[in-house]
């Protein structure tokens, strides 16, 4: 039978969506956790570009924007994590929030918006993405990209807890927060992700309004 490749596109963007959560689950080092996440992300610009509306290559271009700001985010601050314990192995971390809150506060900003979660950055992206799909009656893949939205933030909440939350373990008792470099590039990050969030509605409002009128 034949298949468009409109209909291969959204496929593969959702197939990627899947395959990425679910290898994130089961990570246990942080890095590899965010890299099969960002394959995951990549499927919903994927999953827009196959859509192929004005609304959807809109989100298309603005998540793949966001998720380079969240995810560089949650990079660097696994890298603040490894200068200062020199691991990213989940299992072996636990309790820096308190030594680490420059890190452990931006990386909640980082998950939530690369979990969709409003007001920030992500979420308005993804959801351009999920109304286009929706406006293009291809809603099996609107409900599959709220869904796995919620996975997203399962298992990166998984691993803000098992980095920053609990009891300090024994040994690091002497952590402290990551080089000013790092701190400096993530706290920017983060507001970068905040203010494009908050922004939005002012930029939907005075332009994209015109251009692409929602639902």
């Amino acid at each position: 039978m034949f298949v468009s490749f409109s209909e291969a596109m959204l496929f593969i963007g959702m197939l990627s969506i899947i395959v990425g959560a679910i290898a994130a689950i089961v990570q246990t080092d942080m890095k590899r956790l965010l890299a099969w996440s960002s394959i995951s992300q990549v499927g919903y610009i994927v999953l827009a570009l196959g859509c192929g509306t004005p609304l959807a290559l809109i989100g298309a271009v603005f998540h793949l924007f966001n998720h380079a700001i969240f995810k560089s985010l949650l990079f660097v601050n696994s890298a603040a994590v490894e200068q200062q314990r020199k691991t990213t192995d989940m299992e072996q971390l636990g309790g820096l929030g308190g030594r680490m809150p420059y890190t452990a506060t931006t990386s909640v900003v980082g998950l939530l918006s690369a979990a969709g979660v409003p007001p920030l950055s992500g979420f308005w992206s993804k959801l351009l993405i999920v109304l286009a799909l929706w406006q293009a009656d291809h809603r099996i893949y609107a409900v599959l990209a709220v869904l796995l939205s919620v996975v997203t933030l399962g298992y990166l909440l998984i691993m803000q807890r098992k980095v920053f939350f609990g009891k300090v373990r024994e040994g690091f008792e002497d952590a402290r927060e990551a080089s000013p470099g790092l701190v400096l590039a993530s706290v920017i990050l983060a507001a970068v992700t905040v203010g494009a969030g908050v922004l939005f509605p002012l930029l939907h409002n005075t332009f994209l309004l015109r251009v692409v009128p929602w639902p």
